[in-house]
Parts: C-alpha cells; structure tokens; sequence
C-alpha cells in the first residue's frame, strides 16, 4: 500500500502549488512558495518547476525534500518528507522517466518549453499539518510544527518576527512603484492591505504619514512607515519566508545595482507620456533603448533575471514591461528582435499571476486615460481621444 492516500492526492490536485524546503550548507530550510507539484503514484510526487533558490545544488548535497501543501481555505493539509532527484530535461534518465510523466508534462502547456529539468520525490513520510503561511500572529510552536525541525535552532525573535508583522502598503492606482512592492508580496503569499491616495488631493493623514508627500509608503505593524520601493521590498523580503534577494554580498550588491537601474527606466516611460513633440518623444524612446541594450548584454539565459529563482530584479522591472507593453499597442516603442533575452523575460514575468494580480482590473484603461491627460505627444496616437477627457483624475 502506498504512502499518499487519495485525501493526499486530491489536495495536491486541487492546489499543485506548495512551500519547498531544502537543506543549506549551514543546516537551514530553504523555502519557496513556488512548486508546481502533481502525484506520479502511491509514492512519488513529481515537480515541473521548483523555484527554490538553488534548489539543484542543493539536493546534490542533500537529497532530502520537504513539502507542505495546504489548502487556503481551510489553512490545513499535509506535509510530506522524503529524498528527491534532480533530473535534467536533455539527459538518458529524464528520456526513461518520461513516458511515466508524459501526461503531466503536456498538461503544463507553455510552461513545459521551459522546465530544464524535474524533480521526483519519494516520499517516505506524510503527516496532517495546519500552516501559519497564509495567517498573521500565529504561535512560535505553529510555526516549528508546519515548517519542520530543521527551524528549532532559529532564534526566538525570528520567529516572532515572521508570526507578527502586518503590512498595509499605501498609494495610487497607477504607480510603478508599489506595483514592485505589491509583486513582491503576491509572489511571497504575504498577507497585506493596500490603500490608494489621490495625489492631486493627498488627504491630511498621508502627508502627516509620508516626509517627502510621496508614495509608495509601507506602514508595518501601525507605527513604522517606511518609503522608497526598493527598501520596502528588501525589507519585506527580510521580514518573510522564501528569501528572494542573494545572501552573498557580491550577488546581493549586482541585484541591487541593477535594481536602481530599473527605476531610471521607469522614468523614460514617464517622460514617454508627457514629451510634448514627435522628435522628444522618439528621443525618450531611444534613451531607453540604450539601456534596454545594456541590460540585454548582462541578462543570462532566463527564466529569470538570476537564472531559475524569481527574485526582486524582477519584481523591479516588471511594472516597466507592463507599461512599455501598453505603450507599444498604440505606438512601436519596444523593439523584441533587438532585444531576444529581455523580450522573453518580459514575456515570462508578464504571465505571472503575481504580475497580472498587481494592478486594479481597469489599469490599462487608467493608464491610457492619464496619457490623454497629460496631452503629450503620445496622447494622440490613441485611438478615441475624445472620450478619455471625461475619465476623472480620482479614479487615479
């Protein structure tokens, strides 16, 4: 008789996504909210895509997995323990698996053009658990039962950390900036509210809260206020599980400078919908060009900006693609043949439900009606200008 019983089986079904942890060189969880799971039989579970970050040189040192998978609703389900291979999608050993996963493997549509490689865990263990990962204040002893021994030598005040902290994010509809924030926290299934402002009417309780009358502002546990997009999501990302910015001082330091990079691309599409000519416009179009180019030069071969792990990198420059895309509808503005590696990452970061779930569902409109706005030369290159004129400034 098999390990996974069909209650196992249906919540993995149902969910296909859980937390995977392994093991560090210093004897730490490694933990990622991205695992795109399905049941290969009564004791294998098969993953498409871990994004655990170095989840292959990990498991070449230790084999050992471990899964929790819960369902959102009822923040049960089930945590499984086991050894797990790596197997590399161009190798023998993946042509002998693969009449076995075949099925699944075509089930994952566009994504199996990207799966370099699998991994199968055997499981040997499975228990009920009840995960903290989606609830605010949750206990110390909660936090060791669901995500495992391998947490009982952290410090007391990291797990208290990690139980207790409550974001509310502060901004407006269409600002880039809290667009990387609110990716960050999507991607990492932090729990958080969000309250958007109108800037052109900031009501006195943001400017008391804001020192510079800015947004984005990030309110954590109701006293602290912090601002400027990318200390937000560092901290964020220090304040929560599944790490996504390097450790490694070296890594971390060209993630952040690259960060910084982004924000002055983000800027060109600004000065895009506000140039007033044809010839200033096209100039923005080609600065940003040029930086696109040098981004093109340092990119490797993807998914990703780090290679196979999601990282801040790419929360940062996801609203820029979001918004060049908007943009080349109407005019052309962003050029994939000159720039083959960033088009495809662009083009992966846009399919995430992280990415597609960072915007209000009227954004394009918003977005288009503030160009109208603005009547800059990108103004009149869309189509029925006219009716954009009555779209009201709060909506914003």
């Amino acid at each position: 008789m098999g390990i996974l019983t069909d209650e196992m089986k249906q919540l993995v079904a149902q969910q296909r996504l859980g937390f995977v942890a392994t093991v560090d060189e210093d004897g730490t969880p490694n933990l990622s909210p991205k695992g795109t799971m399905v049941v290969l039989d009564d004791n294998h579970i098969l993953f498409g895509d871990i994004r655990s970050p170095d989840t292959v040189s990990n498991l070449q040192r230790n084999p050992s997995l471990e899964i929790n998978i819960v369902d959102p609703l009822s923040r049960t389900g089930f945590r499984f323990k086991g050894t797990a291979q790596y197997i590399k999608r161009d190798s023998p050993a993946f042509d002998d698996l693969y009449p076995k996963i075949h099925q699944h493997f075509e089930q994952w549509g566009p994504l199996k053009e990207e799966v370099r490689g699998v991994v199968v865990l055997e499981v040997q263990r499975a228990r009920s658990v009840t995960s903290p990962a989606y609830d605010i204040g949750v206990s110390e002893e909660a936090l060791l039962q669901h995500f495992g021994d391998h947490f009982e030598h952290l410090a007391h005040e990291k797990l208290t950390t990690l139980a207790t902290v409550d974001f509310e994010l502060i901004s407006f509809k269409l600002c880039p900036f809290v667009q990387r924030s609110v990716i960050t926290l999507l991607h990492k299934q932090v729990k958080f509210r969000i309250r958007y402002v109108d800037l052109s009417e900031p009501p006195a309780w943001f400017l008391d809260l804001s020192p510079t009358g800015k947004v984005p502002l990030l309110v954590v546990d109701g006293n602290h206020v912090i601002y400027e997009s990318a200390v937000i999501n560092e901290l964020v990302d220090e304040l929560t599980p599944a790490r996504l910015h390097p450790t490694k001082p070296i890594q971390s330091a060209f993630n952040r400078s690259w960060i910084e990079f982004s924000s002055n691309c983000l800027v060109d599409t600004l000065h895009m919908t506000t140039a007033k000519t044809e010839e200033a416009f096209h100039n923005v179009v080609n600065a940003n060009k040029a930086k696109l180019e040098m981004l093109e030069a340092e990119i490797g071969e993807g998914p990703f900006f780090n290679g196979d792990d999601f990282s801040l990198v790419d929360a940062a420059y996801a609203p820029l693609f979001v918004r060049l895309g908007l943009i080349d509808r109407h005019i052309p503005v962003f050029d994939r043949e000159a720039l083959p590696k960033i088009a495809q990452w662009s083009d992966r970061l846009l399919a995430l439900p992280s990415v597609i779930n960072s915007v209000v569902t009227d954004f394009s409109e918003l977005y288009e009606a503030l160009i109208w706005k603005r009547q800059g030369y990108l103004a009149h290159c869309l189509p029925e200008t006219k009716e954009r004129a009555s779209v009201q400034q709060s909506r914003y």
